[in-house]
Order: structure tokens, then sequence, then C-alpha cells
């Protein structure tokens, strides 16, 4: 009996972790107003009713999602900070991490970020947290970069700025290269030579 719950619970994790897959997509592509549950159910071969059974609502599907976007932007920067080495080999490990995955899905979370933050259908205090959240991963950053600073490895200037060059440029790059036009190899040293002494 034991086993077939623990069967249970991982095939519900498992088809938890593909409508949110999905949803992911569909939201970053069409947009908040644009998505309907219909279009989620239907790209997973699931019946509207089991839906209700994994989240309540639209907005709450697209909530979690962010939320878990922000999970994982702040336990990649957790895990950074965490790696022997000086800052530069965290922001190193950092920046590979940010380019080893597919730009699609990376390109995916920004968008849904970028909306998020400015809609309209979400109430403030929601907008506040999701803020909240990603500046305290940017934070993060800045005390890796005020660490280098120290140790005369990043350049010197205020570390919340640099933070928000760092992000800017992975983000542009990251977004630029999933336009297709005119692919750009990212090397990390590309991306972190501009803060460094």
């Amino acid at each position: 009996m034991v086993r077939s719950e623990e069967q249970a619970k991982l095939i519900r994790d498992q088809r938890y972790e593909e409508i949110s897959h999905a949803a992911l997509k569909i939201f970053a592509r069409k947009g908040f107003a644009g998505t309907k549950i219909s279009d989620i159910t239907s790209s997973v071969q699931l019946s509207h009713g089991l839906f209700y059974h994994y989240f309540k609502t639209k907005e709450d599907t697209y909530v979690s999602l962010i939320m878990n976007v922000l999970d994982l932007f702040a336990e990649a920067v957790e895990d950074a900070a965490n790696i022997e080495g000086t800052p530069y080999d965290q922001l190193r490990w950092l920046t590979e991490l940010t380019f080893s995955g597919a730009a699609d899905v990376a390109l995916d979370r920004h968008m849904l970020l970028i909306e998020a933050i400015h809609a309209d259908f979400l109430s403030d205090d929601t907008k506040q947290v999701i803020k909240q959240r990603y500046y305290e991963s940017l934070e993060a950053i800045a005390n890796i970069i005020s660490l280098g600073q120290q140790q005369a490895i990043f350049k010197q200037g205020d570390a919340m700025e640099l933070a928000s060059f760092y992000m800017s440029m992975s983000q542009g790059l990251v977004l630029w290269n999933a336009k297709g036009l005119y692919p750009i190899n990212v090397s990390t040293d590309m991306v972190l030579d501009p803060l460094c002494e």
C-alpha cells in the first residue's frame, strides 16, 4: 500500500511538472489574457476538470509559475555563493548555468516575469512580492561582487549597480540569441570581463 501511495505521488508530481512546463510556454507566448485553460489542458492531453486538481484558477497557475521561476533563480544564486573559490569563480559558475539551459525556456521565464511585474490583473501585493524576491536575488549577486571588489577582482563602484549590469548583460544575450537573427556564441568571459578590474 505504501508503495502505491509513493507511486501515485510520483505520477502526480510528474504530471504537475508537465502541466507547469506547458503553462509556462503558453503564458509566455500568449500572455495572461490571451491564455485559456483549454490551451494548457489540450497541450498536455488533460481534461479541463482534472486541471483543477493541480491548480485552483488561471491566476493561481500563473502566480505559481512565477514563484517557481523566482525560487529557481534564488537557488541558483545561493548555490553560486556556496561554490568554493573566488567571487569570480562563483559568478562564472552562475553564468555557465545561465547559458547551459535551453534558450527558449530562459526566454519564456523572462517574458513571464516582465509581464507579471507590470500586470494589471495581479494585485499590488503580489507584484510587490515578485519584485522583492527578485531584488533579494539581485542583492545576493551584489554580495558576491562586493566580495570580489574587496579582493580587487571586480571594479569598484555600487555593487547593486554592477549586479544589475551583470543581469542585464546575461538576460540581454539570452533574449538576443532567442531571436535567432545573428546568434552570439556567448562565453563566460564575455559576460564577466566588463565587471573585472
